[in-house]
């Protein structure tokens, strides 16, 4: 089960990344009418909850820096910055090395408890590989998100 779990994880980075790569970076910053975020921030968002379920939430040192909790955490959005943003070429960076340095940290501890945390959906998440599992889900729906952003920008 294990396997899977980096499979899937990896598959899903993935193709974040294959569309992330074809974003015109002189629309990542743009925010769609009637939106909060960009599609920067959506990136930058995922970067930031990686970092948070397989580091913080585990017991383990954050390894991005700070900026990216004040910019792109919950509830947070661009019309508020007051920080300059990491760049595209450094969200995709962060990105990248992201799936592989979470595997060798966590692999073989999918089965370790955490303190129970629960998520703004309401799912409960007691282990590691309920952690991992679960960025997923929520990097599948900022994928969405992303790609209707995008979609939104390009016919503009």
């Amino acid at each position: 089960m294990e396997q899977a779990i980096w499979r899937q994880l990896e598959f899903v980075r993935a193709q974040t990344l294959k569309l992330a790569r074809t974003l015109p970076e002189e629309k990542v910053r743009v925010i769609p009418e009637g939106f909060r975020n960009h599609m920067l921030w959506n990136l930058g968002h995922l970067a930031l909850v990686m970092d948070k379920y397989a580091f913080s939430f585990t017991g383990r040192i954050p390894e991005l820096p700070a900026i990216y909790q004040e910019l792109f955490a919950n509830g947070t959005t661009p019309l508020e910055w007051t920080s300059e943003s990491p760049s595209l070429k450094d969200i995709l960076a962060v990105l990248e090395a992201q799936p592989e340095r979470v595997r060798t940290v966590l692999s073989g501890r999918l089965d370790d408890p955490i303190e129970p945390y629960s998520t703004s959906s309401g799912y409960r998440i007691e282990t590691v590989g309920q952690l991992i599992n679960f960025t997923t889900y929520h990097e599948g729906m900022h994928f969405s998100i992303i790609k209707l952003y995008n979609k939104l920008i390009q016919g503009s």
